[in-house]
C-alpha cells in the first residue's frame, strides 16, 4: 500500500511540476524534510544494531570471525557490484544531455590527513554520536558499548534488554516516518521536475533503467554464482519460491523438500537444534523469509 502511495505521489509529482513549476519548486522543503527525517534515525539505528549484535555474542573471539568473513564478503562483493555499475554507466550514459549549472562552492579547508581523520572519529561525550550526524563516531561508540556490555556477562544483560527495548522505539519512529515517504516523494519530484522541466524525466527514466539493469546483472551473475557454488542452489527458483506471497509451515522431515525445490539436491538442509528435538513443532516461513531453515552448502 506504502509503495502504491509512492508511486502515485511521484506521478501527482511529476503533473505538478510540468503544470506550475513555480509551485513545484515551492514544494522543495517537503523533499528536504523527508530526507532530514530519515537521516535523523539513521545513527540511532546504528547503533541499536550494533551493540545488540556485540552484546549477544558470549565470546569476543567469535565476533570477530564473523566479522572478519562479513568484511571480507563486503569487499569482494562491492568490487563487483562497483565494477557492474561502471560498465553499464559508461554504456547507458545516465544524465547526459542535462546541463546544470552548479551553484558557488566555498572554499574548502586543506584536507586533513590520516591522524586528524581517526581523531576525528572520537565523539565529545559517549552520547553525542546519538544526537549528531558522524556515521563513523556512532559506529565507534557502538562497538564500545557492545564490547563492554559483552565483558560484563549476565550482568549486561539489563543493558541488552533496555538496549533491545529502545530499538523497538527507534524502528517505531521510523515506520512512522516512512508513511510521509508518498509527502516527500512528492516534494522532491515536484521541484526537480519544476527547476528542470521534462528533461529531467527522461534522465530520471534512464538512471532507473541502469539501476535495474545493474542489480539484475549483480544478482543473476555474481549472487547467483555464489549461490550455486556455495550452497548449490538454483536463483531462479529461488527468487520463485521468495516470491510466493503465501505462508509455508516446514516440518523437521520437509526441509530437504524444501532445498530440492530451491534446486538443490537435498543434502544439508537441517532445521535449529530445537526444532530436531521437537519434531512436531512448526516454523512458519512467510513472504520470503526463511525463518528457522538453514541451507548451508
Amino acid at each position: 500500500m506504502l509503495y502504491m502511495a509512492v508511486i502515485a505521489a511521484v506521478v501527482l509529482g511529476i503533473i505538478v511540476g510540468l503544470v506550475n513549476p513555480e509551485l513545484g519548486i515551492a514544494l522543495k522543503p517537503l523533499g528536504t524534510g523527508f530526507v532530514a527525517l530519515i537521516k535523523m534515525m539513521i545513527s540511532p539505528v546504528i547503533f541499536c544494531t550494533i551493540v545488540l549484535g556485540i552484546g549477544s555474542v558470549r565470546q569476543a573471539a567469535k565476533v570477530g570471525r564473523v566479522g572478519g568473513l562479513a568484511l571480507g564478503y563486503f569487499l569482494v562483493m562491492s568490487t563487483f557490484a562497483l565494477a557492474i555499475g561502471l560498465v553499464v554507466g559508461n554504456l547507458v550514459q545516465p544524465g547526459e544531455g542535462i546541463n546544470i549549472t552548479p551553484g558557488e562552492v566555498p572554499a574548502g579547508e586543506e584536507a586533513a590527513g590520516t591522524v586528524d581523520f581517526l581523531l576525528g572519529i572520537i565523539p565529545t561525550t559517549l552520547v553525542s554520536p546519538l544526537v549528531g550526524d558522524s556515521v563513523l563516531s556512532t559506529l565507534f561508540v557502538a562497538l564500545l558499548v557492545g564490547f563492554a556490555i559483552q565483558a560484563l556477562g549476565r550482568t549486561g544483560e539489563a543493558a541488552l534488554r533496555g538496549i533491545a527495548v529502545f530499538r523497538r522505539v527507534v524502528f517505531k519512529v521510523l515506520a512512522m516516518i516512512m508513511w510521509a515517504a508518498p509527502i516527500g516523494a512528492f516534494g522532491a519530484i515536484a521541484a526537480v521536475v519544476g527547476e528542470t522541466g521534462a528533461d529531467a524525466l527522461k534522465a530520471l527514466a534512464l538512471i532507473m533503467i541502469a539501476f535495474y539493469i545493474t542489480c539484475a546483472l549483480f544478482v543473476l551473475l555474481i549472487l547467483g554464482t555464489l549461490l550455486r557454488v556455495v550452497a548449490k542452489l538454483n536463483i531462479f527458483r529461488l527468487l520463485r519460491y521468495l516470491g510466493r506471497d503465501r505462508p509455508l509451515h516446514v516440518r523437521g522431515p520437509r526441509a530437504d523438500q524444501l532445498r530440492r525445490q530451491c534446486g538443490g539436491d537435498g543434502s544439508g538442509g537441517h532445521l535449529d537444534r530445537r526444532d530436531r528435538q521437537r519434531p512436531g513443532r512448526r516454523g512458519s516461513v512467510r513472504a520470503g523469509t526463511l525463518r528457522r531453515v538453514r541451507l548451508s552448502g
